[in-house]
């Protein structure tokens, strides 16, 4: 099935009244591209397959109508009001928001091309665990008595050559082809039982522009960010960071600014709105997404 990396509410946010269609519409920018402006915030970002796991036929289609039910329609109910200045969150909006926003960023297909450098990773922890003889054998100590707590009865310990079988058939279900995209669409689905509770507990506020000087949104429209002590931002960083500020543009005028709840060893500076834009275009030319 198709799936959306973006909401066509929230694309619809940044698009313009097309007389001749009298319908929404969007100026599309892409890497390599003429500007289009005609581009239908419904199938905008629309990819092929996108929360789809090859282990589980139903769980994409399952995924989806959590999203829409769960994430994006209690954002909807309020999103047009963003704009404007007199529009003041309170702790549901953000809550809701908290939520909205943590599924964009791990929706993006930015993020779903990261997941193959994590399963290398775990690939690559797992193998240096069967390499160490001590943690395997606390490992299989720890097993034994989560059995033994469970009610179980045992014969004898949990075996370390057990704790070397699973590690292995570990390891070789991560080689598979399909293992990328089953641990995507299961991280998509875990985000949405998990509230980020620094992002929730952080300073929110809005930047706000001109229609004259408007914000663009891209594929990837989350933007975690670091400002160095040169006055440089250094994108894609951890939402539990030291110093990290997320920017996520709303619409054309409006942009919200997220202070999470980090330590932090700087004075955050509010951002321009050439700021938010560079960062968007930064996270769109890294995988050849569209603006907008």
């Amino acid at each position: 099935m198709k799936s959306h990396t973006v909401p066509k509410k929230l694309l619809e946010q940044f698009a313009y009244h097309d007389a001749t269609t009298s319908s929404p519409r969007l100026w599309r920018y892409e890497k390599g591209r003429a500007p289009f402006g005609k581009a239908r915030p419904k199938g905008a970002t629309v990819v092929a397959g996108h929360f789809a796991d090859p282990r589980n036929p139903a769980r994409e289609h399952e995924i989806e109508q959590r999203l829409a039910r769960e994430i994006q329609e209690p954002v909807n109910e309020f999103i047009e009001m963003l704009r404007f200045e007199t529009f003041v969150l309170s702790p549901a909006h953000i809550r809701k928001l908290t939520a909205y926003i943590s599924l964009l960023f791990t929706r993006s297909r930015a993020r779903q091309v990261a997941t193959e450098d994590h399963v290398q990773i775990k690939i690559e922890s797992m193998r240096k665990l069967l390499e160490n003889e001590d943690q395997l054998s606390q490992i299989a100590a720890k097993w034994t008595i989560d059995l033994i707590e469970d009610g179980q009865k045992l014969d004898k310990p949990v075996p370390v050559e057990e704790v070397i079988a699973r590690l292995t058939e570990a390891i070789d279900q991560h080689l598979l082809d399909d293992q990328v995209q089953h641990d995507y669409s299961g991280a998509v689905e875990r985000m949405m039982t998990q509230l980020d509770p620094l992002m929730a507990d952080g300073a929110w506020g809005f930047v706000r522009t001109t229609p004259n000087e408007p914000f663009v949104i891209g594929d990837a429209p989350v933007i975690p960010w670091e400002r160095t002590s040169g006055n440089r931002l250094r994108y894609g960083i951890g939402f539990a960071r030291p110093n990290v500020e997320v920017v996520f543009p709303v619409s054309p005028t409006a942009c919200i600014h997220i202070l999470p709840a980090v330590n932090r060893t700087s004075q955050p500076i509010i951002p321009s709105t050439q700021d938010i834009n560079k960062a968007q275009a930064a996270f769109a030319v890294s995988t050849d997404s569209p603006m907008f």
